[in-house]
């Protein structure tokens, strides 16, 4: 059974209320297990499990998601993106598994690990691209 008018309002209403409708696409495959990156394709349980998840973030949560907006935000000036022009986060998530200072995705970072995540990539990879431009 695919999700009702009022849960894919809710939704999209909680991905802007947390600043997370850029990353909704990834968000929402998560939820379904790779299936789709469409809200419109999800099931009614994935989106009642969705919503629990927008429903639950607290402050400590958004100055986490802050500071991996950050980061993707770096990501995106420097071109990180696949080929439709979305962000390439298999290629945050590989960096930051093979070279960042705990050698795991993004979103495994906690918040009180990001601070020094996002210095590593300012002054790693977003530093080097900033010099090529020069």
């Amino acid at each position: 059974m695919l999700l009702s008018d009022k849960q894919l309002k809710i939704i999209h209403t909680l991905l802007n209320k947390h600043r997370l409708t850029f990353r909704k696409a990834d968000i929402v495959s998560g939820f379904t297990d790779g299936r789709t990156e469409s809200t419109k394709a999800m099931s009614a349980k994935e989106a009642t499990e969705m919503i629990q998840y927008l429903f639950s973030l607290d402050p400590e949560d958004k100055k986490a998601a802050k500071m991996r907006h950050k980061i993707i935000g770096l990501a995106h000036e420097m071109n990180w993106k696949k080929v439709t022009g979305k962000i390439d986060m298999d290629h945050i998530n590989d960096w930051c598994i093979k070279l960042s200072y705990l050698h795991k995705k993004l979103d495994d970072y906690s918040a009180s690990e990001l601070p020094k995540l996002v210095t590593q990539f300012e002054n790693g990879p977003y530093r080097h691209y900033i010099s090529t431009l020069k």
